[in-house]
């Protein structure tokens, strides 16, 4: 990171969800020669496709059907900085080749305009699919791959980083003792084993969660296995605890979710330790109907 950060280079974050692929990209922003101008962070996977181009670029009043106000796109509002997007393998192919034009030609057009706008913006991307696979499937554009992704960084799951995941706890948990101003020294011993011995389908994300719980919960100085309610989950020995060796094991992780929950979407990615938005990204890559 330290190495692509001060170029211009375009650069793709690969990794799965919560492993913290925005906290890299604005590190890179920050050691970056654009440090001190502006960094925009947008989340394809939540952007409506019909409203993706004003997002961008932006439009002027009256140019569809709610469009009361010009609006600036997040390609102007990041001119002279980092433009950062996440989950771009969500973009539907139109908005691909809008895109793709924009980093090329370096001009963007707000929708119903006729006046191009000059921009300069460091692109930086992250995605938790299989690009390469998406191009084979011809659902992603193999020229807008390869401008995305002049240097890739990939991100690993954190139960792959076993010696850092003690860490990571007394990170959040300062974090969490700040925000609810909250005076805990650390995990006791049990609390310990099991924030090791857990699998954190959910990565970084899930325990930041959990740790600020446990926090705003523990009655004493220490977090002790009391608070940390989730790391026993229901899921936790057929599911959750399962060690993620494929996307075969983590398919039947997600169904067995669902199964245990009835089939309802909101509390399975509560127990898998995910977001709404990232399972639906996992049903849809591994072609789940429900």
């Amino acid at each position: 990171m330290n190495l692509v950060s001060p170029t211009n280079m375009s650069v793709l974050i690969n990794g799965a969800s919560g492993t913290g692929k925005e906290y890299v990209a604005q590190r890179i922003h920050k050691l970056s020669r654009r440090a001190k101008q502006p960094f925009i962070a947008i989340d394809c996977g939540a952007i409506p496709k019909e409203l993706a181009a004003s997002e961008f670029f932006g439009h002027v009043k009256g140019s569809f059907t709610g469009a009361l106000t010009d609006k600036t796109g997040a390609f102007v509002a990041a001119n002279g900085g980092t433009i950062f997007l996440d989950e771009i393998g969500n973009l539907s192919y139109e908005v691909q080749i809008q895109l793709l034009r924009a980093l090329q030609e370096r001009k963007i057009r707000p929708v119903g305009s006729n006046k191009e706008i000059q921009v300069d913006v460091r692109l930086v991307s992250a995605t938790n699919e299989n690009l390469e696979q998406a191009i084979e499937k011809g659902t992603f554009r193999e020229d807008l791959y390869h401008r995305i992704n002049e240097f890739t960084l990939r991100m690993p799951q954190l139960k792959d980083r076993r010696e850092d995941i003690l860490l990571f706890a007394n990170f959040f948990l300062d974090q969490a003792n700040r925000e609810l101003d909250k005076h805990l020294i650390g995990f006791d011993e049990k609390a310990s084993k099991a924030l090791l011995e857990y699998q954190w389908p959910g990565n970084l994300r899930q325990m930041k969660n959990i740790v600020r719980r446990a926090t705003l919960l523990a009655q004493d100085k220490l977090i002790t296995l009391n608070e940390l309610s989730e790391l026993k989950s229901p899921v936790a020995p057929s599911a959750a605890g399962m060690p993620l060796r494929n996307e075969e094991t983590e398919k039947q992780q997600i169904i067995e979710a669902l199964k245990q929950t009835g089939y309802n979407k909101s509390r399975a990615a509560q127990l898998l330790g995910i977001d709404r938005k990232t399972l639906y990204n996992k049903l849809k890559l591994y072609g789940i109907e429900l």
